[in-house]
């Protein structure tokens, strides 16, 4: 039921065009270090960024190295993001491809999250509502600053 709700609600965001979209669910995912993570409805910053990866997906390998950086732009700039590892039911690599991003990564060997395409971009405002979307990675944005200026990240 939440994989349902939460791929009527990204397809809803499909335009991505910046104008605010319906909030993500409040659906909470276990983390590589083990605890539940933070709800996909809640930001604690003005924006935050929400990328979904597959293990399967060469794209999502290939350019894990930038969302690493962007990430860490993204922490120092003080805007919040978060990784989910998914849409594959078998855990061993969710949790090898997620000890690349570190122990916040979210798990979804359950399919709670579906996508499209990956990887998969989602921002949204304080309040949770999705304002921009984006499947693949933006082509042309070389650094973690232009990757987050394409975002409409600080």
């Amino acid at each position: 039921m939440r994989a349902v709700l939460l791929a009527s609600i990204l397809a809803a965001a499909a335009c991505g065009d910046g104008a605010s979209g319906p909030k993500l669910p409040d659906v909470r995912l276990a983390t590589l270090g083990g605890p539940l993570g933070p709800s996909l409805a809640t930001c604690n910053t003005g924006k935050c960024l929400t990328v979904i990866v597959a293990p399967w997906c060469g794209v999502c390998h290939q350019v894990t190295p930038d969302i690493v950086r962007l990430r860490r732009f993204l922490d120092k700039a003080g805007v919040s993001s978060r990784v989910v590892v998914g849409l594959s039911t078998d855990l061993a690599p969710i949790k090898e491809m997620a000890a690349l991003f570190g122990s916040d990564t979210l798990l979804d060997p359950d399919g709670a999250v579906t996508a499209r395409g990956v990887p998969l971009f989602i921002v949204t405002n304080r309040a949770g509502e999705v304002v921009k979307r984006v499947s693949g990675f933006p082509r042309g944005a070389s650094s973690a600053d232009e990757l987050a200026d394409f975002f409409g990240l600080p």
